[in-house]
């Protein structure tokens, strides 16, 4: 593999890192979130199942986790597990801000406070790389 062709492969690895893999983990956590709220009370068993299956955002919520995993593979190949693994922290930010705009939950100082030490400790974290 040439010079040129390896440092592609690390920069899309680290797009998929910084991009992909949160955003991807993003749309599953709202994904499932649309999918509890509308099964509110539904009783587990094969009927479940099948609603399951005519539900949009339970695809949605197979298609960003298969879409992670691929991603997931691209990355480990060209960064190490514990930057790479540190970094999908990022998700649980986003997360937190999705539940405030999309569903309207509020956010406390201790989540605020949390999102920010995660913040600081992926980019200590990206620093030491």
């Amino acid at each position: 593999m040439t010079v040129a062709a390896s440092h592609a492969r690390r920069r899309r690895a680290f797009w998929l890192l910084w991009v992909a893999m949160p955003l991807a983990a993003l749309g599953s956590q709202i994904a499932s979130k649309l999918v509890a709220d509308s099964l509110q009370g539904a009783r587990v068993g094969w009927p479940l199942v099948g609603e399951l299956a005519r539900m949009p955002a339970a695809w949605a919520v197979v298609v960003c986790e298969l879409s992670s995993l691929c991603a997931w593979m691209v990355i480990l190949t060209e960064i190490s597990l514990g930057a790479a693994f540190a970094i999908t922290a990022l998700s649980y930010v986003l997360v937190v801000a999705a539940g405030a705009v999309v569903f309207h939950e509020s956010i406390g100082a201790l989540q605020l406070a949390g999102s920010a030490a995660i913040l600081a400790g992926v980019w200590l974290i990206g620093r030491a790389e």
